[in-house]
Protein backbone atom coordinates (compact mmCIF):
# COMPACT_ATOMS: atom_id res chain seq x y z
CA UNK A 1 0.00 0.00 0.00
CA UNK A 2 1.37 3.31 -1.22
CA UNK A 3 1.96 6.16 1.01
CA UNK A 4 2.62 9.79 0.76
CA UNK A 5 4.18 10.12 3.77
CA UNK A 6 7.98 9.08 3.82
CA UNK A 7 8.89 5.46 5.83
CA UNK A 8 12.07 5.87 6.19
CA UNK A 9 12.91 9.03 8.79
CA UNK A 10 10.92 12.12 10.10
CA UNK A 11 10.69 14.80 8.13
CA UNK A 12 10.52 18.08 8.66
CA UNK A 13 13.10 21.59 7.96
CA UNK A 14 16.97 22.18 8.62
CA UNK A 15 15.83 24.66 11.53
CA UNK A 16 13.76 22.37 12.77
CA UNK A 17 16.66 19.49 13.02
CA UNK A 18 18.52 22.23 14.42
CA UNK A 19 16.64 23.02 17.50
CA UNK A 20 16.95 19.09 18.59
CA UNK A 21 20.54 19.52 19.00
CA UNK A 22 21.79 18.66 22.46
CA UNK A 23 18.52 17.53 23.77
CA UNK A 24 16.34 14.11 24.67
CA UNK A 25 15.17 12.92 21.84
CA UNK A 26 14.15 9.72 22.95
CA UNK A 27 13.61 6.95 25.47
CA UNK A 28 13.78 3.45 25.40
CA UNK A 29 12.73 0.69 27.82
CA UNK A 30 14.09 -2.75 27.35
CA UNK A 31 11.35 -5.07 27.12
CA UNK A 32 13.10 -8.29 29.57
CA UNK A 33 15.11 -8.50 32.25
CA UNK A 34 18.98 -9.58 32.46
CA UNK A 35 18.21 -13.69 32.52
CA UNK A 36 19.59 -16.92 32.67
CA UNK A 37 18.14 -18.02 29.40
CA UNK A 38 18.97 -14.85 27.58
CA UNK A 39 22.59 -15.31 28.34
CA UNK A 40 22.60 -18.83 27.70
CA UNK A 41 21.31 -18.28 23.95
CA UNK A 42 24.03 -15.22 23.42
CA UNK A 43 27.08 -17.51 24.88
CA UNK A 44 26.00 -21.16 22.82
CA UNK A 45 26.58 -19.90 19.01
CA UNK A 46 30.09 -18.60 19.84
CA UNK A 47 30.91 -21.62 22.40
CA UNK A 48 31.84 -19.01 24.69
CA UNK A 49 32.25 -20.69 27.84
CA UNK A 50 32.86 -18.25 30.66
CA UNK A 51 31.91 -18.95 33.91
CA UNK A 52 31.34 -15.25 35.04
CA UNK A 53 28.09 -15.62 33.09
CA UNK A 54 26.80 -19.02 34.39
CA UNK A 55 28.08 -19.59 37.47
CA UNK A 56 27.04 -17.42 40.70
CA UNK A 57 30.04 -18.33 43.03
CA UNK A 58 33.18 -17.94 40.07
CA UNK A 59 31.17 -14.30 39.50
CA UNK A 60 31.46 -13.52 43.37
CA UNK A 61 34.80 -15.14 43.67
CA UNK A 62 35.65 -12.50 41.22
CA UNK A 63 34.20 -10.10 42.71
CA UNK A 64 30.79 -9.13 41.15
CA UNK A 65 27.82 -9.12 43.20
CA UNK A 66 26.56 -12.41 41.44
CA UNK A 67 26.23 -13.75 37.92
CA UNK A 68 26.77 -10.78 35.39
CA UNK A 69 26.19 -11.24 31.46
CA UNK A 70 28.57 -9.90 28.69
CA UNK A 71 28.45 -6.38 28.38
CA UNK A 72 27.61 -5.79 24.54
CA UNK A 73 24.53 -7.54 25.71
CA UNK A 74 23.95 -3.96 27.17
CA UNK A 75 22.25 -3.15 23.20
CA UNK A 76 20.12 -6.07 23.30
CA UNK A 77 18.49 -5.61 26.42
CA UNK A 78 17.96 -2.09 25.55
CA UNK A 79 15.76 -2.72 23.17
CA UNK A 80 11.91 -2.02 23.74
CA UNK A 81 9.21 -4.69 23.00
CA UNK A 82 8.75 -5.18 18.38
CA UNK A 83 5.47 -6.23 18.77
CA UNK A 84 3.31 -7.70 21.99
CA UNK A 85 -0.11 -9.14 22.17
CA UNK A 86 -3.10 -6.67 20.79
CA UNK A 87 -0.49 -4.67 17.87
CA UNK A 88 -1.70 -4.87 14.54
CA UNK A 89 -0.36 -8.43 12.69
CA UNK A 90 2.60 -7.58 9.81
CA UNK A 91 1.21 -8.34 6.83
CA UNK A 92 3.21 -8.64 3.44
CA UNK A 93 4.59 -5.55 2.11
CA UNK A 94 4.33 -3.37 5.56
CA UNK A 95 7.07 -1.38 6.41
CA UNK A 96 10.05 -3.31 8.29
CA UNK A 97 10.04 -2.97 12.19
CA UNK A 98 13.44 -0.96 13.35
CA UNK A 99 15.34 -0.74 16.03
CA UNK A 100 14.98 3.01 18.31
CA UNK A 101 17.03 4.90 16.36
CA UNK A 102 15.99 8.29 17.25
CA UNK A 103 17.94 10.49 15.32
CA UNK A 104 16.05 9.09 11.96
CA UNK A 105 12.44 8.37 13.13
CA UNK A 106 11.95 11.25 15.96
CA UNK A 107 14.48 14.12 14.79
CA UNK A 108 12.51 15.92 11.65
CA UNK A 109 14.73 16.55 8.61
CA UNK A 110 14.45 17.57 4.85
CA UNK A 111 16.55 14.09 3.88
CA UNK A 112 15.03 11.06 2.76
CA UNK A 113 17.61 8.40 3.25
CA UNK A 114 19.93 7.62 5.73
CA UNK A 115 22.71 5.07 7.21
CA UNK A 116 24.76 4.33 10.03
CA UNK A 117 28.54 5.28 9.51
CA UNK A 118 29.92 4.23 13.22
CA UNK A 119 29.24 2.98 17.04
CA UNK A 120 31.51 3.26 19.64
CA UNK A 121 30.23 1.53 23.17
CA UNK A 122 32.08 2.16 26.57
CA UNK A 123 30.87 0.19 29.45
CA UNK A 124 30.93 1.14 33.08
CA UNK A 125 28.76 -0.96 35.26
CA UNK A 126 28.16 -4.58 35.13
CA UNK A 127 25.03 -6.03 33.64
CA UNK A 128 23.64 -8.48 36.68
CA UNK A 129 20.73 -11.22 36.11
CA UNK A 130 18.04 -9.60 37.05
CA UNK A 131 18.70 -5.86 35.70
CA UNK A 132 16.83 -3.99 33.77
CA UNK A 133 17.93 -1.56 31.13
CA UNK A 134 16.88 1.84 29.76
CA UNK A 135 18.33 3.85 26.79
CA UNK A 136 18.07 7.97 26.71
CA UNK A 137 18.72 8.58 23.62
CA UNK A 138 20.56 12.80 22.92
CA UNK A 139 21.02 14.23 19.87
CA UNK A 140 24.78 15.58 20.38
CA UNK A 141 26.25 17.22 17.08
CA UNK A 142 24.86 17.92 13.55
CA UNK A 143 27.78 18.05 10.93
CA UNK A 144 26.74 18.88 7.04
CA UNK A 145 28.80 17.32 4.43
CA UNK A 146 28.34 16.40 1.28
CA UNK A 147 29.46 12.87 0.30
CA UNK A 148 28.72 10.98 -3.25
CA UNK A 149 26.12 9.66 -2.56
CA UNK A 150 24.28 13.15 -1.72
CA UNK A 151 24.03 16.36 0.01
CA UNK A 152 23.32 15.42 4.04
CA UNK A 153 24.16 15.66 7.65
CA UNK A 154 26.08 13.60 10.03
CA UNK A 155 23.83 12.92 13.60
CA UNK A 156 25.61 12.09 16.30
CA UNK A 157 23.34 10.19 18.82
CA UNK A 158 24.31 9.67 22.34
CA UNK A 159 22.82 6.45 24.13
CA UNK A 160 23.14 6.42 27.62
CA UNK A 161 22.13 2.68 29.18
CA UNK A 162 21.00 2.62 32.57
CA UNK A 163 19.82 -0.06 34.84
CA UNK A 164 17.07 0.05 37.41
CA UNK A 165 19.05 1.82 39.90
CA UNK A 166 19.59 4.61 37.66
CA UNK A 167 23.24 3.38 37.10
CA UNK A 168 25.15 3.97 33.60
CA UNK A 169 25.36 1.07 32.63
CA UNK A 170 27.24 1.99 29.07
CA UNK A 171 27.50 4.69 26.97
CA UNK A 172 27.18 4.43 23.18
CA UNK A 173 27.82 6.79 20.00
CA UNK A 174 26.11 6.64 17.04
CA UNK A 175 26.57 7.78 13.89
CA UNK A 176 23.87 8.61 11.07
CA UNK A 177 24.35 10.02 8.13
CA UNK A 178 20.93 11.53 6.68
CA UNK A 179 20.69 12.19 2.95
CA UNK A 180 19.43 13.30 0.25
CA UNK A 181 20.28 10.95 -2.83
CA UNK A 182 21.87 12.58 -6.27
CA UNK A 183 20.22 12.04 -9.07
CA UNK A 184 21.20 10.19 -11.84
CA UNK A 185 21.60 13.83 -13.71
CA UNK A 186 23.81 15.69 -11.45
CA UNK A 187 26.54 12.42 -11.72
Amino acid sequence: MASDKPSWGMQGTWEQTLSYVGKVVGVSQGADAVDASSVRRWLEPKEFACPLYTDEQVAIDAGYDGKIAPSTMAITYGQPTHWQAGDKRFEHGDEPIQIPIPVIFEVPAPFSLSFATSMEMEFFKPLYHGDEVTITHELVSLVEKELRVGKGAFFKQKDTYRNQNDEIVAIGILDIFRFNPVSKGDS
